[in-house]
């Protein structure tokens, strides 16, 4: 979860500045994404099936598709249990500690805690926001209010706008079966190096991930 900052403004455009224009007109240009009704992970993984039981039954317990939670982790941690941003967010989907406290986590670490209190806000954010995923993911990184202040529209921070083109993005391919039809076949040692590949910071524009089939025939997402 990110807090977009200020950005700098130059009268001349960059490289920079052209992939934050194109960025800006996919978003606006997206259709809003409908949230699916999947019961399970459709065959994915997040390489540990104790964590996958946690995003199933947390998912079910807020009626939100686990797949679109998948698609979110992926984007937060990469599926990692101690990841930590500069800014403190943490744990697998990155709550704050002051959101943390306020969704009754005590131990931002802990992958069931941490998941149930990521699903439970994307629970308050749906309800707040009618339903809207596009407008839920963004209250998710730069808070509910920075959605409010903008008119129930994504705020124009070049980081939210691409963190829900990311998600919205891996959550329609994992959905329609893209992955599933174009996954890639590795052995053990590549699919190891992959799984540590971390997502790109949020200001700069990065590719849609793969998903890679490991050896037990499931399949889990690696960033390129």
């Amino acid at each position: 979860m990110v807090t977009p900052s200020n950005q700098a403004r130059t009268t001349r455009m960059n490289v920079n500045d052209g992939l934050a224009s194109a960025r800006r007109k996919c978003v606006d240009r997206s259709v809003r994404v409908s949230m699916g009704s999947s019961s399970g992970m459709k065959g994915f993984t997040t390489g540990d099936a104790t964590i996958d039981s946690y995003i199933v039954d947390s998912s079910r317990r807020y009626n939100i598709d686990p797949l679109l939670i998948y698609a979110q982790m992926h984007q937060e941690s990469s599926f990692k249990l101690k990841a930590t941003s500069y800014k403190g967010a943490s744990g697998l989907m990155q709550l704050m500690p002051a959101t943390a406290r306020r969704l009754g986590v005590t131990n931002i670490y802990d992958p069931k805690q941490n998941i149930e209190g990521g699903v439970k806000y994307m629970r308050i954010l749906l309800d707040m926001f009618g339903q809207d995923v596009n407008l839920a993911l963004a209250g998710y990184n730069a808070g509910e209010g920075a959605v409010m202040k903008y008119g129930n529209q994504i705020p124009p921070y070049n980081e939210t706008r691409e963190y829900v083109r990311r998600i919205t993005a891996r959550y329609g391919q994992i959905s329609d079966g893209s992955f599933a039809r174009n996954y890639k076949r590795v052995n053990t040692s590549t699919a190891a190096k992959l799984e540590q590949k971390v997502s790109r910071p949020l200001a700069v524009y990065e590719p849609n991930p793969v998903a890679i089939r490991l050896a037990d025939g499931r399949m889990r997402l690696v960033n390129q």
